[in-house]
This record gives C-alpha cells, structure tokens and sequence, in this order.
C-alpha cells in the first residue's frame, strides 16, 4: 500500500468537502493510504498570480517545507493535491531549487528562522495523474457500470499551463479521456475543453465568467455528452452556476463507477442514477 502525504488547500477544504470526500475515497479504494499534512499552509495560489517571484512563492515553500519532514518520517515522496491552483502553484515551487536557484535562495533566506528549507524531491501529484497509472485497475473495479453514457471533459486551464508543469499536452490533453475509457464510458471530445471558464473572476467580474461559460456550455452540448466532469472544484461551481450543464467533479463520476456511492451526495447519486437510466 503506498502512502501518499496529501495537501488539502483552503476551498478544497471548506467550500468543496464532496470533492474532497469522493476523491480520498476513490484513491483508497485502488489501495492508496491518505496522510494529511500536519500544519498546512495556503499554498499562494492568488499571490503566485503575481510577477513578484520573491513573494508568490514564500507560502507555496512554506508548505513544501513541512511536507518534507513529514514524507521522510512516513516513507513518501509523493504529495497529492486536488486542487488544481494549488498544484499549479505547488508544482512550480517544487522545481524552483532546480530550475531557479536564484530565486529559491532569496525566498528560503527569507524563510531560514522559521522552517527546515526545502530540498527539493517531494512529487508534487494531482488526482488526475494518480488515476491515470491506475487504469488496469480502474477497468476492473468499475465492471462496466457506465457502458453507453457519452462523457465531455472540461479540463480548465490551471493543469495545462504553463507546459513545464502540464499534466498533459496543453492543447490537446487525454489523459482523462483515458480514465473515461477505463470507467465504461465513451469520451467525446469538444473545442473548448481547455478554454478558461473565467476562474477567480466571478469575485469580481462575472460578467467575464457568464461569457466564457457560455462558450463551453455551447461547446459541450454540440458535442451531444451526457455529461460533463472536471477536475476543477471551481470550474465546477462556475459552470453550475452560469450554466444549464450537467456538470460533476471527475471523483464523483469515478466513484459511481467503481461502486462507492456512500460517499457521493444526494444529487450527485440522483444524477447519476439518471444519466445511467439514459444510457
């Protein structure tokens, strides 16, 4: 059983608890031990949108920092994240002592009287990429439970870009049309599946948002899905709430299919139980 140190972040945590709860679920039903990190951090999602390159990365080293010691003790090197803004921002992060020296010295002097500096050799993981290596698996859990249901994906832009840390190729990704493969179910493919749905700016423009979705809302639908998943907890409540799509985390729709319903909420089941009484 492999042990994977897992990073919770700030909306993950307390505006999306279902996303949260199917996701642990679905990765200790392929044989996954879940340890969360003592003590975590914001990772700095907002302030590593800046140019400042000493200050976006202070909170996400912060966090690498105490992971580090906690891998060590637990036997890891693989930090799982499902938030994909605190991926993309822990990611780069990781690759700073490697990458940009100049960079991670400045911030890690900063940070040299209150934590161990980090290394370097953590495996900074989204949920995405750890089903994919288990596909076999998934194939065999999921016994065909959704056979004939067509699913779009809606990858968002936060595990694409930038290229360095892209968990698939950024214009043309696959790697949850494999999983879709894996569960029983037909991937469709559409044009906007990794156009911006207007992300943090339904803060403060939703306008901005409201346009963007109604693109991939168009997208999606020409494309005759049953279903759209994403694995962005806040694609997910954007596109709920500007558009009329069926829309569901990525491990609500792995754990319908791999049978752990216990764990999903009352409209996602409900949901699911339609779709599979379409198909």
């Amino acid at each position: 059983m492999k042990t994977l140190l897992y990073y919770p972040g700030c909306s993950v945590k307390r505006d999306f608890p279902e996303v949260e709860r199917t996701s642990l679920a679905v990765l200790e039903a392929l044989g996954y031990k879940i340890v969360e990190i003592s003590n975590w951090y914001c990772c700095g999602g907002f302030p590593g949108l800046t140019t400042l390159d000493h200050v976006k990365y202070v909170s996400s080293l912060r966090t690498l920092s105490q992971a580090q010691a906690q891998a060590r003790d637990l036997g890891t090197d693989t930090m799982l994240v499902l938030c994909p803004f605190c991926y993309n921002t822990l990611k780069q992060a990781e690759r700073l002592p490697r990458e940009r020296p100049e960079v991670y010295k400045r911030v890690a002097e900063y940070l040299k009287d209150e934590l161990t500096p980090y290394h370097g050799g953590l495996g900074v993981s989204h949920f995405v990429e750890l089903l994919a290596e288990r596909l076999s698996d998934i194939s065999k859990l999921a016994e065909g439970r959704l056979q004939g249901v067509k699913v779009a994906t809606y990858y968002g832009c936060m595990l694409l870009r930038p290229r360095s840390i892209a968990i698939d190729h950024p214009e043309n990704p696959e790697i949850v049309e494999r999983i879709i493969r894996a569960l029983g179910a037909e991937p469709v493919k559409h044009p906007y599946r990794t156009y911006c749905c207007g992300s943090y700016h339904a803060l403060g423009e939703p306008e901005i948002v409201r346009r963007n979705t109604s693109r991939i809302a168009w997208s999606v639908t020409s494309s005759e899905a049953d279903v759209v998943v994403t694995p962005c907890p806040l694609c997910l409540y954007n596109l709920r709430k500007y558009t009329e799509l069926r829309v569901l985390h990525l491990s609500e729709l792995v754990a319908y299919a791999l049978g752990i319903h216990n764990v999903l909420s009352p409209d996602a089941l409900k949901a699911l139980n339609t779709l599979k009484g379409e198909a």
